[in-house]
């Protein structure tokens, strides 16, 4: 009975901790995205570049163009996509677009940096050893480029892509993740009698 036990509490953990990093896209499209990002020879400060270049190539150029780092938030809306509101870019979907104003658009001094006055623009991905990585002109451990402090608060979700059901624009990203989890919960409520069933004498 021990065992059981502590096998549905695996279990359990390991389905919370995959609703706290969900996907927008296969895993096999943001290794790729992180891939193309360090091998584009697209030049460090041209993110608004590298970002069309990979969306492009992983399927989800439909209706987007090109633009500064700073402007991604009207050509992503232009384009379908929509925005799930998130405190910390630590936090986004993988897979999801994360925008970042130029110094002066936040009534900054410009920092002398091209995120300072472009803003910048990445999209959450995967490194060869499953790390989270920041990608569009190259590949980075942290998010925000020069402009860390400037994210615009939103990740944005291609068309088509649904988190359980379809968030609205002002839904937070905190909703979405206890959906989620009460929905673990629940089904290993109901699945723990078959589960038991699958190991009789087990751990008695």
């Amino acid at each position: 009975m021990l065992f059981r036990c502590a096998f549905l509490i695996a279990i359990l953990a390991s389905s919370l901790r995959a609703a706290e990093t969900f996907a927008m896209m296969t895993r096999t499209t943001l290794m790729a995205a992180a891939v193309e990002s360090a091998n584009d020879k697209i030049g460090s400060g041209w993110c608004g570049r590298g970002m069309l270049s990979i969306l492009k190539n992983a399927g989800l150029g439909q209706g987007l163009a090109g633009g500064n780092g700073q402007d991604w938030e009207q050509i992503l809306s232009k384009a379908g996509w929509k925005p799930l509101r998130c405190n910390s870019p630590q936090r986004a979907p993988l897979g999801s677009v994360l925008v970042y104003l130029g110094d002066v658009r936040v009534g900054k001094i410009p920092r002398g940096t091209p995120g300072g006055n472009f803003g910048h623009v990445e999209m959450v991905a995967l490194g060869r050893s499953g790390e989270r990585l920041y990608v569009s002109d190259c590949p980075r451990a942290l998010p925000g480029g020069t402009v860390p402090d400037n994210f615009t608060g939103h990740a944005w979700i291609p068309p088509g892509r649904y988190l359980w059901r379809t968030p609205t624009g002002g839904e937070d990203i905190d909703t979405i993740l206890q959906e989620r989890k009460r929905m673990a919960l629940e089904y290993f409520r109901r699945t723990a009698p078959r589960v038991a069933a699958l190991s009789p004498g087990i751990g008695q």
